[in-house]
């Protein structure tokens, strides 16, 4: 069986569980701590720094420690919540910038990473913890993120796992995972009614809030709210504030006075939270290397969170008002996050719902976990990830898609030395910093053995479902039934011996904002409404069609947000790009089917025109949808290009535009490049340019010097010659400098011909290539041959007359042939009928 790893990835803190014994059981770190903080940092040697050593490290250098990178991952650098996080960083945090692509960048050590990258070294580390302290390898996880997080999000955090070696089976809402938690231990107390809980989530770096109904076999959200910018590190700036307009107004800017300051502004607060007064001492201060202190009061804490704790407020009861819920309806309050711990915080919530209901029977800091743990139990079926495989219901026990065979299980990683973001074994280099990788290899974890209950023996692999000896069952990797004791198989809510119900099951969740798809108008067909319960049924979307005009592509973008009127008023889920290698001419059907799997990922069946039904699933997308249409229309383009002279170009040319084509179709559906988009599409524009003209210009002047004789001297002939030979020997290497400089020159030696006789010699060549109807075509072939003789007599004046015929032929038939390719074609949108 493969285990599966449940991940709380906090915006300060982390913590992994997994089900062992049919309970969700905390995996600690190899410190022995349960918690780890969430931070990385680069020591003086280049070392890297996980947890608490990177912690430590921020006395020596805080500008090479990385924190509460959750709250810039999955977004672009003009995004209104980054900015707003990036002012409320301390000063000497690591440098954070744009990157090439448009999305952010942080530095470690020498290397500026994405937030995915950063998260990916800290799974990585989290993963071999939890592998060291349980014995068992770990291909599979749950990982948690905030109720709020928008699809973006989302998928980095799941490209963060990927990184780091894992499949991602499900990406679950914090509250969710705590609920679970919650429903396992409600059970176990002897609750069986249904019960409406409220979750408060209240972590490091984010707010949430949920309201869900609980029962036997049954588990639903019905209401989310919440701020992805309010955490226990926003009261660590108010502290911060406060203590240093407590310091006369000095200034403390300094890298080692402004860390001295922050975390006694961290230790107040915890201490805070159990007693009335924390006494705080700041030495060396200054140059001078002064000291001071002084304390600070509960009651001083609690009003600088005055603003903070209304606002939460505010957001408990308009979840309550959504959903048509009073504070005496709901029975049960649970606390989750560190910043839970605050008293203020536990006041306010019970003086709305009172004290009995406010629940302090789940360690706030290992909910999230736990819960991971138990979603993993429950699960039966998985999702193919593959972008346009639609596959559903395989069973946990599948090592890959029976559909598509891509791999449902975790690859073997290796660390880079250099930068540390980890990587596939057998990479050839590092992706990031080019490193060499080829000789590294994933080192496997050590695996204990599982005891037999039954007949005792000790040494089954710690993988096994059943003794060795007497095929007891073992740990099955599902739920304990709190009735008979039975461990189950996972996928299972109710106990397969006694019928005992567990206290929970698989989550019915809801989206937190309208989704929806943007239409040729720029408004938007609301696919699903906010509160919509997920994973749905398949959908149809009604009165759609396509104004194909000369359309080589379809793109279906997602949005979501309120803005029904304008969907870039909305935030940007990702898309998809369905390219018509025939293109598409006036108005067509399109047949669209929608549904939300279980990570609320949109995926499609669609079908244009009398086409095939084809299905993929939604890319969420960090890339902008103007550079998104750019590519693709650069795309259409290059299709259009190798399918009218795909024959006459190069292997050379052929390998180099297709990889091009590559990017720009992956760019087109929403995958970022790790370059610049920008420099991308200029390449790709001069790439197609290049080639564009090095064709045609080859093609006239092999034209003008195999059909010029005794039409133009015999020198320029064989320059026309020699300069087409270039031309070509350029285009079998793809030398783009040397193909620029060889047509230039061709052009030159073009633009000196007599503009009669160039235009005479192409459209016999035209004719010669039957691109002329049939009537027009014996005319200038009549002509063609009248001047040949016309040549061999010497008579200029024949000649002279049939450059005239042969130039009122060309005009006549211009409409029927383009010199150059065909024109421009791009992506068009869907359109209501």
């Amino acid at each position: 069986m493969h285990r599966t790893l449940g991940i709380d990835l906090g915006t300060t803190n982390s913590v992994t569980a997994w089900l062992h014994g049919g309970a969700p059981v905390v995996l600690p770190n190899r410190h022995g701590d349960k918690v780890t903080p969430s931070a990385l940092g680069i020591d003086s040697h280049g070392a890297l720094l996980f947890g608490q050593e990177a912690l430590n490290w921020r006395v020596a250098d805080s500008s090479s420690v990385i924190t509460e990178v959750k709250r810039l991952i999955g977004r672009r650098w003009d995004d209104e919540l980054v900015q707003q996080a990036l002012k409320a960083r301390p000063h000497d945090a690591p440098p954070v910038r744009a990157s090439a692509d448009g999305s952010v960048e942080i530095r470690l050590g020498e290397h500026y990473l994405s937030p995915v990258q950063v998260s990916a070294i800290l799974l990585r580390r989290l993963r071999e913890d939890a592998e060291s302290t349980a014995g068992v390898p770990f291909r599979r996880a749950v990982i948690t993120v905030p109720a709020h997080f928008a699809e973006p999000q989302r998928h980095a955090v799941r490209e963060a796992g990927r990184l780091a070696g894992f499949h991602v089976a499900r990406i679950v809402e914090e509250p969710t995972a705590a609920a679970h938690a919650f429903g396992v231990r409600t059970r176990e107390n002897g609750t069986t009614d249904y019960a409406t809980v409220l979750v408060f989530d209240l972590g490091g770096g984010t707010f949430d809030v949920s309201l869900l109904t609980i029962g036997p076999g049954y588990f639903s959200v019905s209401e989310l709210g919440g701020d992805n910018l309010l955490g226990g590190s926003d009261f660590d700036a108010l502290l911060d504030r406060h203590l240093r307009e407590q310091l006369d107004g000095r200034d403390h800017s300094g890298e080692l006075d402004a860390f001295r300051i922050r975390a006694a502004a961290e230790r107040a607060k915890i201490e805070l939270s159990s007693r009335d007064v924390s006494e705080v001492i700041l030495a060396p201060l200054g140059r001078q290397g002064g000291s001071w202190s002084g304390a600070v009061r509960r009651t001083v804490f609690e009003g600088l969170l005055t603003e903070h704790l209304r606002r939460m407020r505010e957001t408990v009861e308009s979840v309550l008002k959504e959903g048509d819920t009073l504070p005496e309806d709901v029975q049960r309050v649970l606390l989750v996050g560190g910043s839970t711990f605050i008293p203020a915080v536990r006041h306010d919530l019970e003086d709305l719902f009172g004290k009995e209901r406010v629940a302090h029977t789940v360690d706030p800091m290992m909910a999230v976990a736990q819960g991971a743990a138990v979603e993993a139990g429950l699960l039966s079926t998985l999702d193919c990830p593959a972008e346009t495989c639609t596959v559903e219901g395989i069973p946990v026990t599948a090592d890959a898609c029976p559909g598509c065979a891509t791999p449902l299980l975790g690859t073997a990683t290796v660390d880079c030395p250099t930068c540390h973001v980890p990587a596939p074994e057998l990479t050839a280099a590092c992706p990031v910093c080019a490193t060499d990788l080829s000789g590294l290899r994933a080192t496997a974890p050590t695996a204990t053995r599982t005891e037999c209950p039954e007949c005792g023996r000790a040494d089954n692999p710690a993988s096994a479902t059943v003794c060795l000896d007497c095929d007891a069952p073992l740990d099955a990797g599902g739920l304990k039934c709190p009735d008979c004791g039975m461990v189950n198989a996972t996928g299972l809510s109710a106990c397969s011996l006694c019928g005992g119900d567990f206290g929970t099951a698989p989550a019915e969740q809801v989206t937190a904002q309208r989704l929806g798809l943007e239409l040729a108008d720029g408004t938007v067909e609301l696919l699903f409404p906010s509160g919509t319960p997920y994973p749905t049924e398949w959908r149809p979307v009604d009165d759609l069609v396509v104004h194909g005009g000369n359309g080589r592509s379809v793109r279906f973008q997602v949005w979501e947000g309120p803005h029904l009127g304008s969907a870039q008023r909305n935030e940007f889920c990702g898309g998809f790009a369905d390219h018509r290698t025939d293109g598409l001419r006036g108005d067509v059907s399109l047949d669209l089917q929608v549904r939300l799997d279980s990570d609320r990922t949109v995926e499609l069946k669609y079908r244009i025109g009398s086409g095939d039904w084809r299905g993929a699933r939604l890319r969420r997308s960090m890339v902008s949808t103007t550079v998104g249409r750019k590519a693709a229309e650069l795309h259409d383009r290059y299709t259009d290009f190798l399918r009218n002279w795909g024959q006459e170009a190069t292997p050379a040319e052929r390998d180099a535009l297709t990889e091009v084509m590559a990017d720009l179709a992956a760019l087109s559906q929403g995958e970022a490049m790790g370059r610049s988009l920008d420099g991308l599409l200029d390449s790709a524009r001069d790439t197609l340019e290049t080639c564009t003209r090095a064709r045609s210009v080859f093609a006239r002047a092999t034209i003008a010097a195999r059909g010029g004789r005794g039409l133009l001297p015999p020198p320029l002939l064989e320059d026309l010659r020699k300069t087409a030979e270039a031309v070509m020997d350029a285009r079998r290497a793809m030398n783009a400098d040397a193909m620029r400089a060889a047509t230039e020159r061709a052009e030159e030696l073009l633009s000196s011909l007599d503009p009669a006789v160039r235009s005479s010699l192409l459209t016999i060549r035209l004719a010669e290539q039957d691109a002329y109807p049939a009537t027009l075509r014996r005319e200038v072939l009549a002509a063609r041959d009248a001047l040949r003789s016309a040549v061999e007599r010497g008579d200029q004046a024949a000649q002279d007359t049939q450059l005239v015929r042969l130039g009122r032929l060309a005009e006549q038939g211009r409409g029927e042939f383009a010199e150059v390719s065909t024109p421009t074609t791009g992506s068009v949108l869907p359109s209501k009928r």
